[in-house]
């Protein structure tokens, strides 16, 4: 990558850390753009030279959100590779980034979809992408004989993304804890996990 292009880069960094940032502080309607520039050290000519408008600006938000959360954990799973590794990725991924990041994430996530039809269009993609990437994982693991085979591979995918979207609103709220998120990701497998073979 070139320096402009790092240049370039870095400045829809900043853009999008700054949304973050003053999003969860005042809300996704709340900071106006010159606020947003001026919290990221950048002019608005700068800010349109990235985004058309407000909008394209969420769903850039609230994809980086996803990404993080969902579709980078979930879609760097090898549809080859263990779905408890896969499962592992994701909740260490949720707590570190909850320990290290606290804030009303999902929330903004959830207040954009709401607000936004782009954002929420964008949200269905990913999420639905993420779906499709466990559902080859659940099928691996079938095969593998890992993962119960009576049970639907696409069904078990949307269950473990309903995780992903319960385990982030139990560590926003409070309600859970590290301990807790691992106790739930042990019951989860456990349950869909196959049974030994008898000797």
């Amino acid at each position: 990558m070139t320096t402009r292009a790092q240049a370039k880069a870095a400045t829809r960094e900043a853009l999008i850390q700054a949304g973050l940032d003053l999003f969860e502080r005042h809300g996704t309607e709340g900071p106006s753009l010159d606020a947003i520039c001026e919290h990221a050290g950048r002019t608005r000519g700068a800010f349109y030279v990235h985004f058309a408008d407000r909008e394209a600006f969420m769903v850039a938000v609230m994809s980086t959100i996803l990404h993080r959360y969902v579709a980078t954990i979930v879609q760097s799973g090898d549809p080859g590779a263990d779905l408890g590794r896969t499962v592992d990725a994701f909740t260490e991924f949720a707590t570190q980034q909850h320990r290290t990041e606290p804030g009303p994430q999902l929330r903004l996530l959830l207040e954009g979809t709401r607000t936004s039809k782009a954002v929420r269009e964008a949200f269905v993609r990913l999420i639905r992408g993420s779906t499709d990437t466990l559902t080859a994982v659940v099928s691996q693991g079938q095969a593998h004989g890992t993962v119960r085979t009576d049970l639907d591979a696409r069904q078990v995918a949307e269950l473990l993304v309903a995780l992903v979207l319960g385990v982030l609103a139990m560590l926003e709220t409070g309600v859970a804890d590290t301990a807790t998120v691992q106790a739930l990701r042990t019951a989860i497998l456990t349950a869909i996990a196959a049974s030994p073979s008898p000797a």
